[in-house]
């Protein structure tokens, strides 16, 4: 007869979670192995676009008038090139007078880090929602079950009520992480201005 974890509602995975599955026979018990996943979600992409004239450029610095009449200063990375007139140029290149369109485009993709623990141990006790487990090693640890956790025992669904001292089981801790990856990507053209510029 094989015993496995079921649980009354809708499975979604908590951090630190614990479940056990039940074994009748002692078996080979073997130390916790763990397994880790990436999961990535579906990717939400949004594209943004500023224009501006530049006032001044030198080395990496560059500052910009916004088409809203702001000023602001950005400091460029280093492998940024501008599409100036279909010619790329790096930011210290740029002239005075150069109007510039900026066509930003962000993603960002939810990303879960699942990490997963599976071992083996054995019930040393057991009383109302208190479970100690003896683990491979010899250390006995202590568990308590939330009633909402259901025990399939054949077709029957039983609660950790059921489980007896002697019985081998398998402990699984699922760990997630969630995280967001964020990608950009900016495309900047423009067009130099017309002519010589003044000199004073």
């Amino acid at each position: 007869m094989t015993y496995k974890i079921w649980r009354v509602q809708a499975a979604v995975y908590l951090p630190a979670l614990l479940v056990f599955g039940l074994s009748p026979t002692a078996g080979a018990q073997q130390m916790p192995q763990t397994i880790k996943e990436t999961i990535r979600g579906t990717a939400r992409v949004t594209t943004e676009k500023a224009s501006g004239t530049v006032l001044q450029a030198e080395g990496r610095t560059l500052v910009v008038q916004m088409s809203t009449g702001e000023i602001k200063q950005f400091q460029v990375p280093e492998a940024r090139r501008f599409i100036i007139d279909g010619q790329e140029l790096t930011v210290d290149k740029l002239k005075p007078g150069t109007t510039l369109n900026a066509t930003v485009t962000t993603s960002k993709t939810p990303v879960t880090q699942r990490t997963t623990t599976i071992g083996t141990g054995r019930v040393w006790y057991v009383a109302g929602k208190n479970v100690i487990v003896t683990l491979p090693d010899g250390e006995n640890r202590h568990y308590t079950v939330d009633e909402n956790y259901r025990f399939l025992i054949g077709d029957e669904k039983v609660s950790v009520h059921d489980l007896r001292k002697g019985m081998t089981i398998s402990a699984e801790k699922i760990v997630e992480e969630p995280k967001t990856e964020i990608a950009t990507d900016t495309v900047v053209t423009g067009q130099a201005p017309k002519g010589k510029p003044k000199t004073e």
